[in-house]
């Protein structure tokens, strides 16, 4: 009897312990579930090799050379539509400069011109100016609780205006990562 006395005392004191800590939440925690991935299809690689005169003085362009798949999607555990409004794909340059590989001078990042294309439906891309710093190529909405997947194509102009052209620069090989991220856009 004893027992079932201190039993029954455990378990009010749990069950208040419980409400006590659960009912000021009610319906105010929300988790959220997103999943964001970005990969390379192809020209993961992106070489500019120039062979003339023409090519120093006007630039070179490598027209839809890279190739990335992204899948977006932002859930709440319920399986409705997450918190974020949105989502954007990012680019920046993993260092201040294109890189030399020999002894030649480092190159300007203003040399190299970024654009975006795909045919994710409500998205809008933007053409850019490479710099060490995150800039948004493509942006697109809120899909609920829908997926959003598919391809984005991307077009590299090097010495290209408004670009200054390479006239002049020493022949070498250089390089500079460029680095793809995927944020979701919260309210």
């Amino acid at each position: 009897m004893a027992c079932s006395r201190l039993c029954s005392k455990v378990f009010i004191l749990y069950f208040l312990t419980l409400l006590v800590f659960t009912l000021p939440f009610k319906g105010k925690v929300r988790a959220q579930n997103i999943t964001k991935r970005v990969w390379v299809t192809s020209g993961g690689s992106v070489a500019f090799s120039f062979k003339s005169l023409t090519e120093y003085s006007s630039g070179k362009v490598l027209n839809n050379w890279t190739r990335l798949n992204i899948h977006y999607r932002d859930t709440s555990d319920a399986g409705g539509d997450g918190t974020s409004i949105g989502w954007r794909l990012l680019v920046r340059a993993g260092s201040d400069n294109i890189q030399s590989d020999g002894a030649a001078p480092d190159i300007p990042l203003t040399a190299i011109q970024v654009k975006p294309n795909t045919s994710i439906p409500g998205t809008t891309t933007t053409d850019i100016t490479l710099s060490s710093a995150n800039q948004i190529i493509v942006e697109g909405g809120d899909p609920g609780a829908l997926p959003v997947t598919g391809e984005i194509v991307i077009t590299y102009e090097c010495g290209t205006p408004p670009a200054t052209p390479l006239l002049g620069r020493q022949p070498d090989y250089y390089f500079v990562d460029l680095i793809f991220t995927l944020v979701e856009i919260n309210p």
